[in-house]
């Protein structure tokens, strides 16, 4: 790899610590961590039926850190708990106060992202999308044993 490679990267990682404190300052600013906005992201864009062990699975986030966030949610009424198909496991379902409640705080964050986006031509966003996955991709093979 040469050195110029090895500048780009060292940018392209400031780059993504940069964009990882600005969400965090959003979601801060919206009475919440960084692991919260995500969770409520996928509880929210998702249309499947999210557990607690599946949320902690797919994001690979501690259990404890994933329950406080989901116990909050349902002290609000944000969502309801209703017991899955195996009984260990509750199904959370996100109520139509909660869709209001986490839509208010995601839908500034989206519009914010798509105004970003505005600079960009479809083919740059597609390059950027499909190199980003290949990416992921590779680093997962290569540090997926930490998991």
């Amino acid at each position: 790899m040469s050195n110029e490679s090895k500048k780009m990267i060292t940018t392209l990682k400031e780059t993504w610590h940069k964009m990882d404190s600005l969400y965090d300052a959003y979601a801060k600013a919206s009475g919440l961590n960084f692991t919260g906005l995500i969770v409520y992201e996928l509880l929210y864009y998702s249309d499947e039926i999210h557990t607690q062990k599946g949320i902690c699975e797919q994001l690979s986030l501690p259990k404890q850190l994933v329950n406080s966030i989901i116990k909050s949610l349902w002290e609000q009424e944000h969502v309801k708990l209703v017991e899955a198909k195996d009984r260990r496991n509750k199904e959370i379902i996100v109520t139509s106060q909660g869709r209001k409640y986490i839509s208010s705080i995601l839908e500034p964050l989206e519009d914010a992202e798509m105004a970003a986006w505005e600079g960009f031509a479809d083919d740059e966003i597609a390059n950027y999308a499909n190199i980003m996955t290949k990416y992921v991709s590779a680093l997962e093979d290569i540090l997926g044993k930490f998991k």
